[in-house]
Formats: C-alpha cells, structure tokens, sequence
C-alpha cells in the first residue's frame, strides 16, 4: 500500500486556540478510516487539516504529491438564485483533474457520465440539486467526489440526513467503490455500528479531554475501553 498523508505531532484547531495536540497518523491507500467521537469533538477540524482546507498549529502533515482528494461535506448548499443541476455539480469534481485555464475534454466528460451512472442518479442528472431529497443529494456529492478520480475520500458524515434504507444504500455504495478502486477513505459518523461495519482502522477523537487514538479496527474498538470513551453501556453484537 502507497502512504497517502502522514501527520507528525500534529496539534489541530483554529485561531491560535488548540483542539487536540500530539495527532499521529498514517494514511494509506485502500484503508478505510472511520472517525467517532462526541458532538464538537474536533472531528471535523481534523479532516479539514487532512485535506489541507486549515494548516496544524503545530507539527508536519506530510501529504503525498499531486494527491487528489474527494470531499463529501456534512451539507452541501447552493445560493437559491445559482440553480446548479446534478450534471453541472458532477462536473464541478472533475476539475481536479484539468490543467489551470483548461477546457475539459471528451473523456473528461465522460468519466463525469460514468460517475452519475455509478452513484445511481442518471434520472436527477437534469434536476436541480436544491430539489433532491437528503439521500439523493448525498448520491450528487458522491458523484461529484468520484467525478476526480481521487486518491482519498473523505467522508463528514454522508448519511446524516438520510433513512436507514438510504444509509445501508450511501454505505454499500461508498464500499463498493473503495473496492473497486483501491483508495483510501476516511469517514467521520456518529453511528458506532456503521463505523464497526465498513471501516478496517478508527479514530477516536475528543477535544474536551485531548484524547486522540487511532489504529486497526480490532485493536481500538473495544468494547469496554469505547464505552468508556462515550460515557456509555455499549453492546456491538
């Protein structure tokens, strides 16, 4: 597996003000990370200094070269008045792939097409993105995101606003395509089952406490030590 990003004694946080200190993790290709912890626990702080959108008050993140990154956001929006369809917010993704001052080509073109057929929304393609419903606008991020061919997804809760019949489906898909395409996610939620389900590595993270943990699946997700981490009784059979 080819190591994506490394953070070395890294301190996240904003404004000079120090959410978590002392962060060390290693990403690699075709690892799916999973992210838990308590509302405002930092968890998105962190990705956003993974995707390099804020820089760590202290430490090194090392990121690999022209590494490529898919975002899905906790929400998505769009001025009213900019009615974006699904086709021209797809197409937003595969910018990441075109030189600066660059036209996209055919097969850029093409691969958007695919990405909307891959995430089954074909029939939103014409459709504004402000009309779908949660889970449809979910499927859009996630074609947006795959429309670049990234190297890392990353994930801030993508089923949040979406049913249990639409989660299993936004889950099953966002597996199917960290195995087919070999990279490497990372995917904040606040649904323990889910995390135990699809990731191989977790991160557990607090800001209120300065606790951060992060390791292979079997090895965090502990029953008693994770109960201990949300305060709760937790049964994950």
């Amino acid at each position: 597996m080819t190591k994506l990003i490394k953070l070395e004694n890294v301190a996240i946080g904003y404004d000079n003000q120090t959410f978590v200190d002392s962060i060390n993790l290693s990403i690699e290709s075709n690892q799916f990370w999973g992210v838990l912890g308590p509302n405002g626990s930092g968890k998105t702080t962190l990705l956003k200094t993974v995707l390099s959108l804020i820089p760590p008050l202290k430490g090194q993140a090392l990121i690999q070269n022209e590494l490529v990154f898919g975002y899905v956001p906790q929400n998505e929006k769009f001025d009213p008045i900019f009615p974006i369809s699904v086709y021209e917010l797809v197409l937003m993704g595969r910018y990441s792939r075109v030189k600066p001052a660059s036209r996209l080509s055919r097969v850029d073109k093409e691969v958007v097409e695919k990405s909307i057929e891959y995430a089954g929304i074909s029939h939103l393609r014409d459709r504004t993105f402000r009309s779908l419903s949660g889970g449809e606008k979910q499927r859009s991020l996630l074609a947006r995101s795959i429309a670049g061919e990234p190297d890392l997804l990353v994930l801030d809760e993508p089923t949040a606003s979406v049913d249990m019949k639409g989660e299993l489906e936004i889950m099953q898909l966002v597996k199917e395509i960290q195995s087919q395409r070999k990279l490497a996610v990372i995917m904040v939620s606040h649904f323990i089952n889910t995390i135990s389900e699809y990731s191989d590595h977790i991160i557990l993270i607090d800001k209120d406490s300065n606790f951060f943990e992060a390791g292979e699946k079997n090895k965090i997700l502990d029953k008693e030590d994770l109960g201990k981490f949300f305060g709760l009784n937790l049964n994950l059979n």
